[in-house]
């Protein structure tokens, strides 16, 4: 009997052992690009049976079932490689860095975090997706490619190109997001090199934004610079020529056109033949102009205004490397472009330089330095949008039937019937004057970080110093023209439009800001437990100062010095001077179980002198947990495909300052009157008067966030997925109100008071897809947001009709009649609704709508909340890349859906009316093609404008919803194809790496509005149109 027993244990022994000498050992070293080795790399088979983790030589030893099984290799920020043994039993592995995977090691406010252990809601892009954009501004790359982040572009204007950024939504006041670089807050959003650039993230929800407390209820945007590495020497030469040309604008009629619509729409109006304003002899005259003609052609101002092509020049050249001790990058930067309208251009020179050194094993040291100077220039006469007198409103205005300069070189201007003065763009462009804007910027960052004794304990000391100058010159300079009457078909020599005697004006502004802030950091494992911690202090002060002042009446227009001028403008002698403040306490914990249960807390207490005293501090917490359900046992097993799931959720509070400290309500200032208004005896004497009453009541503005979000990955990173929900209400708005002061205090003052509501609620939703298949490599990248507002409370007169209450709108709605179509009759006319006394109503005007019933159109009565905010309630956008053997390929489109675009204009007094782009020769000027092949005539009742017409009318100008256009559209941002030459060739020329490119931007438009870009501005009087672009770059490292 025991003999059989021991033959059962015998051969269970030899099974066994048969099934151990089944098992090969592999090893083998893990490196990145550099051949540094990497620590903590995943190293697993397939079935995740058998793993292992690289050691700090990035050694790892793993048992595997035979020599034909395939190894998987993960590392945060790097891209998964699946390797065939092949009978191999040693390896040498090179990891590469995955663009899509570097977000996994993310920017948060003040420190960094795996994002696996994020529970806020962020979005981050990176150097490589942002050099995929066509080099230019970096708020215009941004576009699309930021789940959250809104963004709009209104001008094509050299130095002015830049993108508005709104994250989740439009909100009250100026709903602009805090800036930060490298830990130090901004006024703006810098507009940087994108090659100094490492990463841009944003901070979208409480958890996330809460440590930047007051200043973060729009949501926080991180700019991170680049820094050094351990490495030898590297010098990469970035240099690229971009070429320029407008995108859409709207086609202006030519001279015998003019002709032709301005008759017809006279005829339109009832005006007898006889009476026309061109007669046939002067249609023939600018039909057919002959050798003598002097005053009649055939002229496109526009054409004349716009170069074909404007040319940027970008370069870049930059240095980086170091050793154990010492890290550094610097770069020099040169950006120059001229615009398509002659005499516009920004030119602006930058430096960066970024030091890191271990000072002892204990001491880190660190030492930014960053500047630039540019200067942007344009003609006297201006070109930014909706400018009075610009060279676009003189486009608009002039007539396109005369030639632009008589037989002498005189420039001929039209004399507009509406008594618009003299307008000839061209000269305007050329003639006007100059208009400089300088400045200069220079900042220096320097950090200490000390390890105290406590492990995980780190003490650290930031300080900032920032100080930055402005000035502009603006010269005006009186030139002749031949003005044109076509009424009485004369003409004299008169001053231009722009001015009537010359004219210089300064500005001079200079800022400077100190920042301060000590930091107590703690982080350590225990176990399966993991706890950070952190405490700071942070204190700011900011001054400004400014002064303006100008002269005119010069004599020698040759010597535009402030001296020569005979005369002040005294208008323009002011000065100002303000003085910020700011102090906050940050604190921020974190804890994290077995990487699968994530908490964290965060808050401020901050304090600013933009409010008074007995309500300057405020305080703003924040919290969020995360559960990371695929660390679970029972998850893998039940969904082994799923690399990464994870819940998260937050709650939190922020607030804001911005509107309180755009206009320091809570103090009056004084000044005193431009004139003489008090005798006291014999002396005249100026008073002195208050700017407005004291508004000692006023708080912070204060946003409450609540966000819920999914992420998750599957098939080792074939498949990724990012979700969120969220809803913003903000309470405390700034508002004014009239009739609280007692008529002692001057009772129709304004004050200030906490009292709006508005809410924002959204999703967001982010797909990643990316392969490699042999030498082909490719990426798809799909991300979708949608944001809407609503008013919940607003200063309303307490008797205004229902229907016409902001409460329950949304945000950037504006008062207007609704239409219902155009006339078709006189008997329909007869039988509706128009404005009281109207008697020039015709078929073919904008049928409106009676809203209180009373059978007339009132401004008063009739005028309801219509169309949507400008700003886009939803943003998409889709990238794909591919590489393949050197080659690479990226393609990016960029959408918007869900607002409005408006073609009439807002004035000075706030009423939105006529346009040139909704009345035919509004203001007796130009006008689009669009506006007469398109209105409506009898034989073409349907048509998409209304009937021609040169006379006032009240139904078919005024501002209603027949001229709110829908501006969804889809773009392509950007197309890049680059080449880098094989490391074999350069190398043997001494170089490291060389690539080439050409890319396109805007180079497609999908849009409703075929005639206009869909991100125009407002368009009162023109504007300077968005650009397409063609680059052609080389990048050389050496």
């Amino acid at each position: 009997m025991k003999n059989k027993y021991f033959c059962w244990l015998f051969l269970l022994f030899t099974l066994v052992s048969l099934g151990a000498s089944a098992q090969v050992k592999v090893e083998g070293s893990v490196f990145d690009e550099m051949d540094n080795p990497l620590i903590g790399v995943s190293v697993f088979t397939e079935n995740r049976k058998t793993g292992a983790v690289t050691d700090v030589d990035g050694h790892f030893t793993i048992t595997v079932p035979n020599t034909k099984v395939s190894l998987i290799f993960s590392y945060v920020g790097y891209t998964t490689q699946k390797i065939a043994l092949k009978d191999r039993k040693l390896l040498k592995v090179v990891l590469k860095e995955d663009s899509e995977l570097l977000d996994e090691v993310v920017v948060v406010g003040y420190g960094t975090q795996k994002k696996i252990s994020v529970t806020g809601s962020i979005a981050q892009v990176g150097n490589k997706e942002l050099k995929k954009a066509p080099s230019g501004t970096l708020s215009n790359m941004l576009a699309g490619r930021l789940p959250g982040l809104i963004t709009k572009q209104s001008s094509g204007q050299p130095g002015q190109d830049g993108s508005s950024l709104y994250i989740r939504g439009e909100g009250a006041g100026d709903g602009s997001a805090l800036v930060v670089v490298d830990g130090v807050i901004q006024d703006y959003f810098p507009n940087f090199n994108a090659d100094e650039v490492e990463s841009v993230t944003i901070l979208k929800d409480a958890t996330a934004a809460a440590v930047y407390g007051v200043r973060a209820a729009a949501g926080v945007i991180l700019v991170t610079t680049k820094r050094g590495s351990i490495q030898k020497p590297t010098v990469t030469l970035n240099s690229s020529v971009t070429l320029s040309q407008n995108t859409s604008f709207p086609k202006f009629l030519n001279g015998p056109d003019y002709a032709y619509w301005y008759n017809k729409a006279q005829l339109m109006d009832g005006v007898a033949e006889e009476n026309l304003r061109f007669s046939p002899e002067d249609i023939e005259r600018i039909t057919n102009p002959g050798p003598d003609e002097e005053i009649y052609g055939n002229t496109d101002w526009f054409d004349m205004l716009f170069k074909n092509v404007a040319p940027t020049y970008t370069n870049t050249v930059s240095v980086s490397g170091g050793n154990e001790r010492v890290r550094f990058f610097a770069s020099l930067g040169a950006f120059n472009q001229e615009g398509v309208v002659k005499n516009t251009s920004y030119d602006k020179y930058n430096f960066r330089s970024n030091i890191d050194a271990k000072v002892t094993e204990n001491l880190d040291f660190s030492l930014n330095l960053s500047g630039f100077v540019d200067d942007q220039r344009s003609p006297g006469a201006s070109v930014e949008p909706n400018a009075y007198a610009g060279v676009f409103v003189q486009a608009m205005l002039s007539y396109p039937y005369l030639k632009p300069y008589t037989k002498d070189g005189m420039p001929i201007a039209s004399y507009n019937t509406d008594g618009q003065g003299n307008n000839n763009p061209i000269a305007a462009r050329d003639l006007s004057g100059e208009r400089s804007s300088k400045s200069t910027k220079f900042q220096g960052d320097i950090s200490l970080k000390y390890k105290l004794p406590l492990k995980g304990l780190t003490a650290k000391l930031d300080a900032a110093f920032l100080k930055s100058h402005s000035m502009t010159k603006a010269t005006m300079t009186p030139y002749d023209v031949f003005s044109w009457n076509q009424t009485t078909h004369q003409g004299k020599v008169e001053k231009g439009r722009i001015c009537s005697m010359a004219s210089v004006s300064h500005w001079y502004g200079s800022q400077q800001r100190y920042t301060i802030r000590p930091t107590l950091e703690y982080n350590n494992k225990f176990g399966k437990h993991e706890v950070s911690g952190l405490f700071l202090y942070e204190f700011a002060r900011e001054d400004y100062e400014g002064i303006s002042a100008g002269r005119e009446d010069f004599p020698i227009t040759d010597i535009m010095d402030m001296s020569y001028g005979s005369k002040v403008i005294e208008t323009l002698v002011k000065g100002s001077h303000s003085i910020d403040k700011r102090a906050g306490y940050v604190m921020r914990f974190n804890y994290g179980y077995d990487e699968k249960y994530l908490f964290e807390f965060t808050g401020r207490v901050d304090a600013s002198t933009a409010l008074p005293k007995r309500n300057r501090w405020g305080v703003f917490p924040a919290a969020s947990i995360g559960w990371r359900v695929s660390q679970e046992d029972f998850f893998k097993e039940a969904v082994p495909f799923m690399d990464n799931l994870k819940i998260r959720a937050s709650i939190g509070r922020l607030g804001s300052d911005s509107s309180i400290e755009s206009t320091m309500t809570y103090f009056s200032t004084a000044s005193l009157s431009a004139d003489p208004v008090v005798v006291f005896g014999t002396n005249a004497l100026k008073d002195m008067g208050m700017s407005g009453p004291i508004c000692p009541d006023l708080k912070w503005q204060l946003t409450d966030t609540y966000n819920f979000g999914i992420e998750s990955s599957m098939w080792n990173g074939l498949l990724g997925v990012e979700f969120d929900v969220f809803y913003m209400k903000t309470t405390r708005s700034l508002e004014t109100q009239s009739g609280l002061f007692p008529p002692s205090l001057g009772s129709f003052y304004p004050a200030y008071i906490n009292y709006g509501s508005h809410d924002n609620r959204g999703f967001e939703l982010v797909l990643t897809h990316h392969n490699k298949i042999r030498d082909f490599n490719y990426h798809v990248r799909g991300n979708l947001s949608w944001a809407r507002n609503k008013i919940l409370k607003v200063t309303e007169d307490a008797n205004i009709p229902t229907y016409k209450r902001q409460t329950g709108q949304r945000l950037g709605r504006y008062l207007g009649f609704v239409a219902e179509g155009l006339f078709q009759s006189e008997e329909e006319i007869a039988h509706s609704a128009v404005f009281e006394g109207s008697t020039d109503t015709k078929p073919g005007d904008i049928k409106l709508k009676d809203i209180n019933g009373d059978g007339q159109i009132t401004w008063d009565q009739d005028m309801v909340p219509i169309g949507r905010s400008s700003t886009p309630e939803m943003m998409f956008g889709l990238s794909l890349g591919a590489e393949w053997k050197g080659f690479d390929f990226n393609m990016f489109w960029q959408g918007a859906a869900m607002f409005d675009v408006n073609l009439c204009g807002i004035y000075g007094s706030g009423v939105r009316d006529n346009t040139f782009y909704t009345k035919p020769f509004y203001d007796d000027g130009n006008t689009p093609y669009y506006l007469v092949e398109n209105s409506w005539r009898p034989d073409n009742p349907n048509a998409k404008f209304p009937r021609l017409g040169i006379a006032s009318r009240e139904n078919g100008g005024r501002f209603s919803s027949w001229w709110v256009k829908d501006g969804t559209y889809l773009r392509l941002k950007s197309l890049q194809l680059g080449y880098t030459l094989p490391k074999k060739l350069t190398e043997k020329a001494g170089f490291k790496s060389i690539r080439a490119y050409v890319s396109g931007g805007n180079l497609l438009t999908f849009c409703g509005l075929d005639y206009m870009d869909p991100e125009m501005p407002g368009v009162n009087q023109g504007y300077y149109p968005q650009q397409r672009t063609y680059e052609f770059g080389l990048n050389i490292t050496f």
